[in-house]
């Protein structure tokens, strides 16, 4: 290793003391927040497109292979989504910097993923009485 290379056990400089220390400081993140869109607002596919940075073909389709689905009756002409459709956008297209063109595997993971998710929610959006945690198998 270079000896201008920085490890873990090499003595650093802290920037809120000015003081040699041999610990690593955490430094504030400098990564962008995506926008969380409201779930009451509507968005066009032309928003949506952008918000997601996806282009508005690919979200055509998402819709025809049914791993999206636009809004119905909202008196906006066209294809619309609200913020859960955004974050839904957003989820796919990483799944498919994954999964690729897997449609397929890419359904199969959302329709896991939004069963875990009931799943954790309780039973008191389930409607699944609580048990006592224990999990029973039969072969």
């Amino acid at each position: 290793m270079p000896r201008n290379a920085i490890s873990q056990h090499d003595n650093v400089i802290n920037p809120a003391t000015k003081a040699v220390s041999n610990e690593m400081v955490p430094t504030p993140s400098r990564w962008l927040q995506l926008f969380d869109p409201p779930a009451d607002t509507v968005y066009t596919i032309e928003a949506a497109a952008q918000l997601a940075g996806v282009p508005r073909r690919t979200i055509l389709v998402y819709c025809k292979r049914r791993l999206l689905s636009p809004l119905l009756d909202t008196g906006v002409e066209g294809y619309s989504f609200d913020g859960d459709g955004i974050r839904s956008l957003r989820r796919i297209e990483a799944l498919r910097t994954v999964c690729g063109d897997d449609f397929a595997g890419i359904r199969i993971i959302l329709d896991l993923t939004k069963e875990l998710e009931r799943l954790q929610a309780g039973p008191s959006r389930t409607g699944v009485p609580s048990r006592t945690g224990v999990f029973r198998f039969s072969t």
